[in-house]
């Protein structure tokens, strides 16, 4: 008795208009000798549970619009991957590639809409979204160095921290590019007054914050998060002090300025 095929009973809707030229035939080709149904045309409300369209990207025109139908979508490499691999077609609302097959992420410090946003890219290459903190994660992705699980991710866990546009660099290319680029940097989200210090430190120190992420505010204000200085000074609002030994301690040593919080 002959093996099922890995599309076997599938209907996979194939339109030139939806899919590049360049793969259309070597697409066709491996859809068809998996077993599956094959519509050379495009059919928004063919949506069941057995249906499947090819589309290039989401960035398409169409892919909103097939997106809002409920139809099931599938980037040339997710389709490329599962014939060679033997795979069954995936069964959520998109996937592009594999580029993050079984990789889990972890995202902190982002608003309910850019975390929306975050899982459908790690989701559309294959990857899982972690709700919470394990050992087990492949990369923690965070707004800035304030982010609750940055802390943990840099002192316990040990794995790449890297930014948002690192993940939408991987989904632009279909890989998991580098994290060297994307890193993080020590002082991101951190706004930084300095005071009571020499005018020329005061100028290296504004140096040195802008090129590690932060901000400099050469007046203290309630957006402030860290006073640096070397005089005794009132905290008039709910920010961090530091003397100047411990700012440059932090760029060398600790790439969290706020170390000390907890």
């Amino acid at each position: 008795m002959s093996k099922s095929k890995s599309f076997q009973g599938v209907n996979v809707f194939m339109s030139r208009n939806l899919v590049p030229p360049e793969v259309f035939d070597t697409l066709h080709d491996a859809v068809k000798n998996n077993g599956a149904q094959i519509h050379l045309c495009c059919d928004p409300s063919r949506n069941g549970p057995n249906d499947y369209h090819i589309i290039s990207c989401s960035k398409h025109e169409k892919f909103e619009d097939l997106k809002s139908k409920g139809c099931k979508m599938l980037g040339p490499r997710c389709v490329l991957f599962c014939a060679k691999e033997r795979r069954p077609l995936p069964k959520q609302s998109f996937t592009c590639c594999f580029t993050m097959d079984g990789v889990k992420i972890l995202a902190s410090g982002f608003d309910a809409d850019e975390k929306v946003k975050i899982e459908e890219l790690v989701t559309e290459m294959g990857g899982a979204l972690q709700t919470k903190p394990s050992s087990d994660l492949n990369f923690v992705i965070v707004k800035n160095v304030l982010a609750l699980k940055y802390k943990w991710a840099l002192n316990i866990l040990k794995k790449p921290i890297v930014t948002y546009e690192w993940l939408k660099q991987c989904s632009d290319e279909h890989r998991v590019v580098p994290q060297e680029s994307y890193k993080v940097l020590p002082f991101s989200g951190l706004k930084i007054c300095v005071t009571g210090i020499p005018a020329d430190k005061r100028k290296e120190m504004e140096t040195l914050t802008l090129q590690n992420g932060g901000k400099y505010s050469a007046e203290l204000t309630k957006k402030c998060t860290h006073l640096i200085s070397d005089i005794s000074f009132c905290q008039f609002y709910q920010i961090m002090m530091f003397l100047s030994d411990m700012f440059e301690f932090c760029l060398s040593h600790c790439p969290l300025l706020h170390c000390l919080r907890d």
